[in-house]
């Protein structure tokens, strides 16, 4: 009888044994399942907002914890610049107050870059203390996130369920999740920056196609004056028609070779290509050679092109090829612009250690709301004449930042345009 009760209480014990290893295999089988359904979901977002709820949501769930965090560093990695929760509703947030900054325990993990765990929040040498209002934490666990750049934020894991403390299995669990979530946030930020790119890429796109649209039309306008009033020419109809067919002619082909040659310069800005060579030169020697070549333009429009300089000499250290350029666009806008017998006005003076140069007109004048835009390639201002900017002002602006200084517009409508150019009168050499 003896022999037989202790062969019943050791096969009971087996039982004990095998159905307690059947439950602990149940567990962690259900764990791991979780543990997976969790990956799933955090990869299953590609906005960042969404990722990191995911990550604290899936923590707080697997690991068996009633809160958890996730907090952000900021740029130098001593602090926390977001801060998102779980296990917290948005009245215990609302009573809490402002979410932490990374002092206390939360501030230890960002610091020391590893994972921390303890039984007793209140008995670590590194706690603060809690705001009025939060609710009771005990336990604690704290891993960082670390992705391919570095340290992204920490997972923060408190009130352990079931037990008083967290273990080295929930320990393993959160430090696997944390890789997840590197991952995963590294995978929307990539996905985030994909389609920031893919948005910028096709508004080139958009623009590229404008901008060939609009130099088609520009292009195919100026050459068909040029083909109409040729056609004049042959016929030779009457002095009169000749005399205006010359002129028209002219003013056409002047257009035409003007946006190509603002084309062209547009293109080596963009690429920049275009490096300033810098040497002490007069100011007013350079806008007087500009008046020069716009002459043959203004006189064809019986524009007068007026001189008024405040000093014979301006001397300024810049490029006078790329500052004589500049001038000529500006003075061809304001002659395109100008009614016939207008007045042109270019002037100049130094203003401190800056010289300003002038170019004003007496035509329609532009809205204050287009001064931005005029400066953009063919944007029209003066629907009465069809006239544009074409690529004139654009690359005139260009060129002023090339050169280290600014352009810019001071005009209303029916008061004419003045256009100042301001340059710094000892630009440093970049060559």
């Amino acid at each position: 009888m003896k022999r037989r009760a202790g062969s019943t209480i050791n096969s009971v014990a087996r039982l004990d044994k095998t159905a307690e290893f059947r439950d602990e295999t149940a567990r962690v089988r259900e764990r791991f399942e979780r543990l997976l359904a969790a990956g799933v979901a955090i990869y299953g977002h590609h906005d960042l907002p969404h990722v990191l709820q995911q990550v604290v949501d899936a923590a707080r769930e697997v690991v068996g914890a009633r809160y958890a965090a996730l907090g952000v560093l900021d740029e130098s990695r001593t602090g926390l610049v977001q801060f998102v929760t779980s296990g917290l509703d948005d009245d215990a947030r609302r009573r809490i107050g402002d979410l932490p900054r990374g002092r206390g325990l939360l501030g230890h993990v960002i610091e020391v870059g590893k994972t921390i765990r303890t039984a007793d929040i209140s008995t670590h040498p590194q706690r603060s203390g809690f705001p009025p209002h939060h609710p009771p934490m005990k336990s604690f666990l704290g891993v960082p996130v670390k992705g391919p750049s570095g340290t992204f934020g920490n997972l923060y894991l408190t009130e352990k369920i079931g037990a008083p403390e967290f273990d080295d299995e929930d320990e393993a669990i959160a430090v696997l999740l944390a890789t997840q979530a590197a991952a995963a946030v590294e995978n929307a930020r990539l996905h985030e920056q994909s389609e920031e790119l893919v948005a910028k890429i096709q508004a080139l796109q958009r623009q590229r196609d404008l901008f060939f649209a609009m130099m088609n039309h520009e292009l195919r306008n100026a050459l068909t004056g040029v083909y109409g009033w040729a056609e004049r020419l042959v016929r030779k109809k009457s002095p009169e028609s000749v005399e205006q067919a010359s002129r028209e002619v002219y003013e056409a082909a002047e257009r035409t070779i003007t946006l190509l040659n603002n084309f062209l310069d547009l293109t080596r800005l963009d690429a920049g290509k275009i490096r300033p060579v810098v040497r002490p030169v007069n100011a007013v020697d350079i806008a007087h050679r500009a008046v020069m070549a716009t002459l043959p333009a203004a006189e064809s429009r019986r524009v007068q092109l007026q001189e008024d300089w405040g000093a014979s000499a301006l001397t300024v250290r810049t490029d006078p090829m790329l500052l004589e350029q500049i001038l000529v666009n500006l003075l061809s806008n304001a002659v395109r612009h100008s009614p016939e017998r207008g007045t042109v006005v270019v002037g100049a003076e130094r203003t401190g250690d800056v010289v300003l140069l002038h170019v004003s007109d007496q035509g329609p004048g532009i809205d204050p709301a287009l001064h931005v835009r005029i400066f953009e390639p063919f944007e029209r201002f003066d629907p009465s004449s069809g006239l544009g900017t074409g690529l004139g002002l654009p690359v005139s602006r260009r060129l002023a930042e090339v050169l280290g200084g600014t352009l810019v517009v001071r005009s209303d409508i029916g008061t004419g345009a003045c256009f100042t150019l301001a340059l710094p009168d000892d630009m440093k050499d970049s060559s």
